[in-house]
């Protein structure tokens, strides 16, 4: 029942964060002056980077979003959606990543659903050997 637990938890959080990265992409669009106050983002004043920017968070938002569909779904790869996950929202740090919060929650919602019941761990960890042992027999 644990391993259920993390993964509703790891959900939960992949969701935040997508949500805070496409509000952060959202508000590049609408109000890029909002960023000057991050060091390594304040520099861009053209309007076409500025678009360029908010589309490269939203899209890193959607592929968030559907790495957490991948952990949402009862037959899906939970192993492949964390990762999903926890890639892009770290990429997103260099935009913004959800006013930093949703790189810090994404990553956390990632590791969660990768490692986050039982029968992944043991797909990951333990049937490889198993596998190794029987092919020496």
């Amino acid at each position: 029942m644990r391993g259920r637990t993390r993964t509703n938890v790891a959900l939960i959080l992949s969701l935040i964060a997508g949500v805070l990265i496409l509000i952060g992409g959202i508000m590049w669009l609408i109000d890029p002056s909002f960023f000057s106050s991050y060091p390594f983002l304040g520099g861009f004043n053209t309007n076409i980077a500025n678009y360029i920017l908010g589309g490269i968070a939203i899209l890193f938002a959607i592929l968030v979003f559907i790495g957490t569909y991948y952990v949402y779904l009862p037959g899906g790869d939970k192993i492949v959606g964390g990762i999903v996950v926890a890639i892009f929202s770290i990429i997103s740090i260099a935009i913004g990543g959800g006013f930093v919060i949703g790189t810090i929650i994404g990553l956390i919602g990632g590791v969660l659903s990768i490692f986050g019941t039982r029968e992944s761990v043991e797909e990951a960890v333990i049937k490889p050997k198993d596998e190794e042992e029987h092919e020496k027999f």
